[in-house]
Formats: C-alpha cells, sequence, structure tokens
C-alpha cells in the first residue's frame, strides 16, 4: 500500500518548552510555537505510564489541530517514573526536594511520548520512548545546592540532565534526547509513517 505524501507541511509545535523548541531547532526544522492550553488529566486506574504519557501528548496534539486547517502538529509529554510513582513538574522546591531525595541512588525511568497531527486530513500517529537513568548517590546539601539553582523548575522529575543535574547522573540506557523532552528518532518514524521525509524538510546551515 502506498502512503500519502504530504507537499510542504508547516509544523507546529504544541508546546511551550525550550528543550523541544531547541532540539527542533537545532535540526534546521521552521515551525510555529502555539501551546497547547489542556489542564492535563491524573492518570486512569491501572493505566499503564506509557498510556498516560501516550494520552496526554495526543491531547495536546487534537487541541492545538483544532485552531489550524492546515499543518502539521507536534504534541509531546514527558514523564519520570521511579517504581510506581509518576513525576511530573513539582509544584514547589519542597516537592522537588522529595522528588530528588527519591532518584538518588537509584535507576529511573523516563517515556516520552510524542504525537504528530494533520490538520487537514485528521491523521495522526503517536509513539513513545523510554529511557533509563541511573542517579549517584546525592547528598541533602548538594540537593539543597541545586534546588538553588532553580533549574528544577517545570522540569519532569525536578531535573534537566542537559543542565547542572548532569553532576548527578552516572550511567543513563536508552535515547539521550528523550531524557532532554524530545526523541528525534521517534519523531523521525512518525514523519515516515505519514508520507513526509523530515530530512527534506531540514536546513540546518540557516
Amino acid at each position: 500500500m502506498t502512503r500519502k505524501r504530504l507537499p510542504n507541511p508547516h509544523w507546529i509545535l504544541a508546546s511551550a518548552s525550550p528543550r523541544r523548541n531547541e532540539i527542533l531547532s537545532s535540526l534546521g526544522l521552521k515551525f510555529r510555537v502555539d501551546p497547547s492550553l489542556i489542564c492535563e488529566p491524573p492518570q486512569l486506574r491501572g493505566e499503564k505510564s506509557w498510556n498516560y504519557v501516550s494520552r496526554i501528548a495526543r491531547l495536546k496534539a487534537r487541541e492545538v489541530s483544532s485552531r489550524h486547517r492546515s499543518g502539521l502538529v507536534i504534541g509531546a509529554d514527558t514523564i519520570v517514573v521511579a517504581g510506581d510513582r509518576i513525576m511530573g513538574k513539582p509544584s514547589s522546591a519542597a516537592e522537588a526536594r522529595s522528588m530528588l531525595s527519591i532518584l538518588s541512588a537509584a535507576w529511573h525511568e523516563v517515556v516520552t511520548a510524542v504525537c504528530l497531527f494533520d490538520c487537514g486530513s485528521g491523521r495522526f500517529r503517536s509513539a513513545y520512548a523510554r529511557s533509563r537513568v541511573h542517579f549517584r548517590r546525592i547528598s541533602p546539601a548538594e540537593i539543597e545546592w541545586y534546588i538553588r539553582t532553580g533549574e528544577y523548575r517545570d522540569k519532569a522529575g525536578a531535573y534537566a540532565i542537559q543542565g547542572c543535574a548532569s553532576l548527578f547522573i552516572d550511567r543513563i540506557e536508552g535515547c539521550y534526547f528523550n531524557i532532554v523532552g524530545f526523541p528525534i528518532e521517534t519523531f523521525e518514524r512518525l514523519c515516515r509513517s505519514l508520507g513526509v521525509h523530515l530530512r527534506l524538510h531540514l536546513n540546518p546551515r540557516d
């Protein structure tokens, strides 16, 4: 079966995340930012973490697509999973402190879901990536230092691997870009499934 190709789509990022903006910009993709306005619903009883984050990414993409007649909307969401606990963005320094204490000297999982929605046809594709991250043991004093940097704000799991928290991380398994917040390989695969050859839309030298 031949996939329908999308001629010269324009791209819409349904996220205000600076990390996702930086990753897509570094590829040379031209896009506009139109953040989703949804209030993220809670996890359903018995819902797996990857199903939950995929649902959120689809909701974001669909909500933004309702405001556009054409274009490809990129929705994404990232969570940190420690044991059975899903860690989103901390609401306070105290919550961030608690999260970092749990992550200390342990493995956790980072799951990012991406949804690509074609506004013109209503077709969409979604997928998720999973990576594992190990923190060395971090002391209460180190946690307090990190809290004072302010980097924990607006970060799932209260840390940014590409920032000062890199001092605490001694091992990772899987896609690094997934941990930052946007798995490039997963995104490229979704593009191909909609008949879009991403490499044709990149201008890294601009």
